[in-house]
């Protein structure tokens, strides 16, 4: 029997920087394995974010693209004012940004396939003796925050310019002689979120 232990004993000697070996590559290996599925499901949490943007007018909630009507325009006309909300309730930032669709003034109708958005939204700013500006509050919308997508439109009456302040202003009440129910402005505009362009800057 004490050969045999004595057989074992010298086995294990000269084996034993090979089970230490085997016991080291083992744990480095495990280690490895933890280390690497630790990742893996960091990366994956990192991606899983609410992601909730509602788009709203007059507090009811609307698809993105928003109508903006105005019934009556002359020169010396109260400022119109009207927005909507863009409201985010998730929890990851979002770039905003709108895109003019359609423009219709005095039954004239301008679309985005003849105009690009920019062009449209300087035509409006331009071209008449009223002026229809088009604004964001902020271009980005952070978590838990509102911001406004804006139209103004103002027709002071000195515009500086008398011969277009009449020319638009018969324009406008004979438009509504011939259409008493169709708005004299209307604009289609189209509201994004992206969070993607605010996830890879």
């Amino acid at each position: 029997m004490k050969e045999r232990m004595k057989k074992i004993l010298l086995n294990i000697k000269k084996y034993r920087y090979f089970l230490i070996f085997v016991v080291i590559m083992l744990s480095l290996n495990t280690y490895a394995w933890f280390i690497y599925v630790t990742r893996v499901d960091t990366s994956i949490t990192a991606k899983v974010r609410s992601w909730n943007v509602m788009f709203q007018v007059h507090d009811n909630n609307i698809a993105n693209e928003v109508v903006f009507h105005l019934a009556d325009i002359y020169p010396g006309m109260p400022d119109y004012n009207d927005f909507a909300s863009i409201v985010n309730t998730g929890s990851t930032a979002g770039e905003v940004y709108f895109k003019v669709k359609k423009v219709e003034i005095l039954g004239t109708v301008y679309s985005d396939s003849d105009y690009t958005s920019d062009e449209l939204v300087d035509l409006l700013s331009n071209n008449y003796p009223f002026k229809i500006d088009l604004s964001l509050t902020n271009t980005i919308v952070n978590p838990g925050r509102t911001e406004l997508f804006n139209i103004d439109i103002t027709w002071p009456y000195e515009s500086g310019n008398d011969a277009l302040d009449t020319e638009w202003g018969m324009r406008a009440y004979q438009y509504l002689q011939r259409s008493q129910t169709t708005d004299c402005i209307s604009i289609t505009a189209e509201v994004r979120v992206n969070q993607e362009s605010i996830e890879n800057s």
